[in-house]
């Protein structure tokens, strides 16, 4: 059973972001969330075997559709791209897919168990069909967010920025997993993908909040944010050395810091009233506090 242990811990994180987290306004984001946590609770009961196998792996896989419709769809939906895919395409291939997986053996023909417990599909005919889904699901999901990245505004660079790079963990273990299954591993490691889905959620969550964004972003290389948290981070090691016995110019740290937030503020805004506005300074005392590079 401790195989299970993954599959245990991501629905409780889950379960928390569904409980505690402010995900009920965000109608797709939520949808995506039941659909994760949906798929993580049948994931976790397939380990007890409690005698309805076949039908509960039906409902997995009916799960993983859904969870990579509405993947699409929040993707879609942050960078602004591919919005028709929303309401008509991409629903209506879910539930034909999702029908022919109840009610027929043509894409899941049956189950057979596996050494850690688990259980696993038996491929029907069709089964790539359901495999070319969901692989062009993902394509689409990230080629929204690359569109954004390349096309959208100031905000939807960087939230794309974030949400694509929360697919390296999903995307890490699940190539993992085919070149263990192509080395003829026989291991339910869904788990783990529950896990890296997990990643994926809270990245998203911080979406929708500018101060969770930043803080996300100083965590990507080379973007502003980083940038600064590091300059910020240099100067502030500077303010523990009287600390050790050495002298400092503290008007120049303090004028430092200063021109760091002033610079960093600025990238955010077209005028420098705005800048001065969201600092609560005059423009005067922006226009002295801006670095001259800043200024032309």
């Amino acid at each position: 059973m401790i195989w299970a242990l993954p599959s245990a811990l991501a629905l409780l994180i889950k379960c928390y972001l569904f409980f505690y987290s402010n995900v009920s306004k965000q109608k797709y984001f939520y949808y995506f969330l039941l659909a994760t946590l949906f798929l993580n609770a049948i994931e976790l009961l397939c380990f007890f075997r409690l005698g309805y196998d076949f039908l509960l792996l039906k409902f997995y896989y009916c799960s993983a559709i859904f969870v990579a419709l509405y993947l699409l769809v929040v993707c879609t939906e942050i960078s602004g791209v591919f919005r028709i895919l929303q309401n008509i395409i991409s629903p209506l291939i879910a539930y034909l897919l999702s029908a022919g997986i109840l009610f027929s053996d043509l894409l899941i023909s049956g189950y057979q168990l596996l050494p850690n417990g688990s259980i696993t599909r038996i491929t029907g005919n069709y089964y790539i069909v359901f495999q070319l889904y969901i692989l062009i699901s993902l394509f689409l999901a990230i080629s929204a967010l690359i569109i954004g990245i390349a096309k959208g505004g100031v905000l939807t660079k960087k939230r794309c920025t974030v949400a694509i790079l929360s697919f390296a963990p999903f995307i890490t273990i699940a190539v993992l997993i085919v070149i263990l299954m192509q080395l003829g591993y026989k291991l339910n490691m869904a788990g783990f993908l529950s896990l890296a889905n997990c990643v994926m959620l809270f990245a998203f969550i911080s979406l929708t909040d500018k101060h969770k964004l930043f803080v996300m972003m100083k965590f990507v290389p080379f973007s502003k944010e980083r940038k600064f948290h590091l300059e910020l981070r240099s100067i502030l090691i500077r303010f523990s050395l009287p600390a050790s016995g050495k002298s400092v110019d503290m008007k120049q740290l303090l004028k430092e810091v200063e021109e760091l937030v002033v610079k960093h503020t600025s990238q955010y805004f077209d005028t420098q009233k705005e800048v001065a506005r969201i600092l609560n300074i005059s423009e005067s005392s922006l226009s002295r506090k801006l670095p001259k590079r800043e200024k032309s």
